[in-house]
């Protein structure tokens, strides 16, 4: 998991910085007993309130990997006690509020944002989606028919095909793959609302793993805020569980005869971000394919004589299982060429590190950080993230320092200490040759990755 919310929205907060009132953290704990830390904000117009509860719903065999996603989705669309389907929508809108859950195989997340005026009210409808939702009938099957549709479209791409195959590949046929793909179609014709319920009983509880509240806010407002968010929910528990992932190299092939073009991607694990580096990895990760500056970018430009992009970026399969990826377009004839260029672009990359000055590249997330600490939603979300990992109170808030202090020798120490070597990744193929790659695992469906 990323700990930097530089991908979020930069919305709900001021659009300007008082630096004569910069934000300062503090543990506190709620009337009712529940721990949190407090971002204050002073002079910001909106307050958040960002929590996490456990989702180890998709670790037990035989629950429907589909369950968590629309059931996040029908809490807030589906109406509440008091409160007819749909209306919330509409109420946040007119109250320029924001709630969300967005769903990871680790955490359900909850967020909400106002303005300080009506942020009881906006966590009095929270409380009541959250503890008393009516799951309405009609509601469910139309966003499960429209989510449903959305992964089938997925599906039918070469490209998600080949994610697809990786995630076969690496995972194998457990739950957490069922849930990262949602490759089964029967999966939404056989969702239930007793699945929902179920789902919901055993996830939102009145004990999140963590909770951060952000604003121009007192500790008193904070913590009978959290309490009026929590309130009637039922007690719970949660058991995370570990797996053990498969990243032994080799290469494989999706033969798709209909495709149009070739697809390539090199997948390695990374550790996890609570054992830090993750600013470094970051950085590192942008100068090798962020763009079009790039050292994947110029390569496969370069290496190949054509026009193709190459990216690299930074995900993760659960917070303990973090990877870096290499992956893009390009001719099938070109293919075997194209895993050699890659390669050795990487390799180079890994020796050397980045060009440039190191104040360059640092530059555009200077810039981020600065601009989050004016955002309830992006600094609390910044600093639930630190909180999950066990960093120290405030650590979100230390960001530019960090940033301003990295020596280009943390870069090139990450690398070789802690980055992939070249000869380590797994290297997923699709291409309508079935030849594009000699020596490969060629498969004609992504279940079979399994078994190469």
């Amino acid at each position: 998991m990323i700990r930097f919310a530089l991908a979020l929205p930069l919305v709900f907060g001021l659009s300007f910085c008082d630096s004569d009132q910069q934000p300062t953290a503090s543990d506190h704990t709620s009337p009712n007993g529940m721990p949190y830390r407090l971002i204050q904000m002073p002079g910001n117009e909106y307050a958040a309130i960002i929590a996490a509860w456990p989702h180890d719903w998709i670790w037990a065999e035989g629950r429907n990997p589909a369950t968590s996603y629309i059931g996040a989705q029908l809490i807030l669309a589906g109406g509440a006690e008091g409160y007819p389907a749909g209306e919330v929508v509409e109420r946040f809108a007119d109250m320029d509020a924001n709630g969300e859950l967005p769903v990871t195989a680790d955490h359900l997340y909850g967020m909400l944002a106002a303005k300080k005026g009506d942020w009881p009210e906006a966590i009095a409808i929270a409380n009541a989606h959250l503890a008393r939702p009516s799951f309405d009938p009609d509601w469910f099957a139309r966003i499960r028919t429209g989510f449903a549709q959305n992964m089938a479209e997925a599906q039918s791409q070469p490209t998600q095909q080949g994610f697809d195959a990786l995630r076969w590949a690496i995972i194998g046929d457990h739950p957490l793959r069922a849930m990262l793909s949602l490759d089964d179609a029967e999966a939404f014709a056989n969702l239930s609302l007793e699945d929902l319920r179920a789902w919901h009983s055993a996830t939102v509880t009145a004990q999140p793993e963590a909770v951060v509240i952000t604003g121009d806010i007192t500790p008193e407002q904070a913590g009978a805020g959290l309490d009026a968010l929590l309130a009637g929910l039922p007690e719970g528990e949660s058991q995370m569980r570990a797996i053990v992932l498969d990243y032994h190299p080799r290469q494989i092939l999706l033969h798709l005869p209909d495709s149009e073009d070739a697809h390539l991607t090199f997948i390695a694990p990374l550790p996890a971000t609570r054992l830090g580096g993750d600013l470094e990895d970051l950085i590192l990760a942008t100068a090798l394919g962020g763009g079009e500056d790039s050292v994947l970018f110029a390569s496969v430009r370069d290496g190949l004589r054509a026009s193709y992009s190459f990216n690299a970026g930074l995900g993760n399969y659960t917070r303990e299982n973090r990877f870096l990826f290499m992956t893009g377009a390009l001719e099938a004839a070109k293919l075997a060429d194209a895993v050699d260029v890659v390669r050795d672009a990487y390799a180079g990359f890994r020796d050397k590190g980045p060009d440039g000055d190191i104040k360059d590249r640092v530059a555009p997330l200077r810039e981020s950080f600065e601009q989050t600490r004016n955002y309830v939603m992006n600094q609390g979300h910044m600093e639930l993230e630190t909180t999950l990992d066990a960093f120290a109170t405030g650590h979100s808030l230390t960001m530019l320092e960090m940033l301003n202090s990295l020596p280009a020798t943390d870069l090139r120490n990450r690398l070789q200490g802690h980055w992939p070597e070249a000869q380590d990744f797994v290297i997923m193929a699709v291409s309508p040759d079935a030849d594009a790659l000699p020596g490969a695992c060629v498969i004609t469906r992504p279940e079979d990755a399994k078994d190469c």
